[in-house]
């Protein structure tokens, strides 16, 4: 199993001692989100949970395939039969929504020294072949570590045994780590996160079919959305330097009751380098509405109503929004 290399919240404590759901209800309130990591001898348990609910559950018992799950009963139940030490990790939201989420992987077989090749050079072939994993560096002689995840061969963040947070996607925690490098020898393990099953996208299967009670082709919703998506990335980073993305996705949990489909651990709807992915779960104007609400929402709470407003005025894809009933113009 992966865990963050940051300095547990809370660690030593025993399952048996522990009503574990009500435990968690009391780190939702006290830390927001993070997760339990349960290990015994035989077998290793996460749980990873925001401010208002339980994410996912892991279980993995020794030799075995982990077992991922949404509901708490199979965790209780692995938790019932034996005593588990249980440490608590605090994740910032950014983290958890990639922690929450991260795939089966598998482990390269042999572990690579620094002696051999430096850690810049390593990350160089990686992002040449554009995978999708991770490199846990373990600094030999010494107590600091460090997990780097890339996506598509680029440095996406690290978790670090003297950071907080479990992903922090700024260069001074790696630079720290390069310069530690630079007097100690450290080992590098490389994962590859295993491709799950890709949502598909309606664009890729003729002939499209039409937004019910319109003559507006999914294809063209969804080009509409996106060119939406596309102007509130580029305000809010630059106006609030934040990750829109991250804000987005938190609004999306804050307005479950209105759009469950929304929920970014049900992979419903997604929107990764530009491009808007859904299931045929839910009526695409039902999700581009919900979407189009929570960047509002976004928008408002940094009130850059009028700025936003004059990003989007004129926008060919307006039209088909209007042709859908989904008010944009706020």
């Amino acid at each position: 199993m992966l865990i963050p290399e940051e300095q547990p919240y809370l660690t030593g404590l025993n399952s048996y001692y522990l009503s574990i759901d009500r435990f968690v209800e009391h780190l939702q309130g006290e830390i927001g989100s993070g997760c339990l990591y349960c290990q015994s001898a035989g077998q290793e348990v996460l749980v990873y949970f925001d401010e208002h609910e339980i994410i996912r559950g892991v279980i993995q018992t020794n030799g075995e395939q982990a077992y991922t799950t949404r509901e708490m009963d199979p965790v209780l139940q692995s938790l019932a039969t034996t005593n588990f030490v249980v440490s608590v990790y605090f994740l910032e939201p950014n983290a958890i929504f990639f922690w929450g989420q991260i795939p089966p992987f598998t482990r390269a077989q042999k572990e690579l020294q620094s002696v051999d090749i430096r850690l810049p050079d390593l990350l160089f072939r990686l992002n040449a072949k554009k995978i999708f994993g991770f490199v846990r560096v373990k600094l030999i002689g010494r107590r600091e570590r460090a997990l780097l995840f890339l996506h598509k061969g680029k440095r996406l963040g690290g978790s670090y045994s003297w950071g907080k947070g479990g992903l922090d996607p700024s260069d001074n925690s790696y630079n720290k780590l390069l310069s530690l490098l630079q007097s100690t020898p450290a080992l590098f393990s490389i994962g590859h996160f295993q491709k799950e099953q890709q949502l598909r996208d309606p664009r890729t299967v003729p002939p499209p079919s039409n937004i019910p009670g319109t003559n507006i082709k999914i294809t063209e919703l969804d080009q509409a959305l996106e060119e939406f998506l596309h102007h509130f990335i580029l305000l809010v980073r630059k106006k609030t330097k934040s990750e829109p993305i991250v804000l987005l996705k938190q609004e999306f949990i804050n307005n479950l009751e209105a759009y469950p489909f929304l929920d970014p651990f049900k992979d419903i709807f997604d929107y990764v380098d530009g491009r808007i992915h859904c299931s045929n779960d839910v009526t695409r104007d039902k999700i581009a509405a919900g979407v189009v609400e929570c960047a509002w929402k976004v928008i408002r709470a940094n009130r850059l109503e009028q700025k936003f407003g004059a990003a989007i005025n004129g926008c060919e894809s307006m039209a088909v929004f209007d042709a859908c009933n989904i008010p944009v113009q706020r």
